[in-house]
């Protein structure tokens, strides 16, 4: 097989569990959000401020699992030795820094777009989700 069709197959299907991955964490925070909000609303104070940091933490977890993907694709594939410069060209890829300090061999090089693309459809979704989850609460809480 063709080495850049290879790298188009794996990097759409990595989007795909990456995506979902974070659907799932998504639908948790929105599943648990009346629960969650019954809980904050007792605190009343710096309630919206807990609602929007444990809301941001939950979405970073979810991202995280998606880069830590990508990674572990690149260590099987052999771009790269180890886990941990496969890891940070993830986060650096994902987070569309590319600072290019550590690089894939040219052979595996589409991987860091596809990424990069996964990475600007995880944050996007990720803003969305955090927006509505943090307008529900505040419904929730102020009834």
């Amino acid at each position: 097989m063709n080495q850049l069709v290879l790298q188009l197959i794996l990097g759409a299907g990595l989007i795909v569990i990456a995506t979902a991955i974070q659907a799932v964490g998504v639908t948790l925070l929105m599943t648990y959000r009346p629960h969650l909000a019954r809980k904050i609303g007792q605190m009343r104070a710096g309630a919206m401020i807990t609602v929007m940091s444990l809301g941001a933490l939950w979405m970073l977890a979810w991202q995280s699992l998606g880069v830590w993907c990508w990674a572990v694709l690149l260590r099987l594939v052999g771009a790269f030795d180890s886990l941990e410069p496969a890891l940070y060209f993830a986060i650096a890829a994902y987070t569309t820094l590319g600072f290019g300090d550590v690089l894939p061999p040219e052979a595996w090089r589409i991987m860091g777009a596809m990424i990069g693309a996964n990475g600007m459809i995880a944050f996007g979704l990720a803003t969305a989700a955090l927006v509505a989850f943090i307008e529900a609460v505040r419904d929730d809480l102020i009834g």
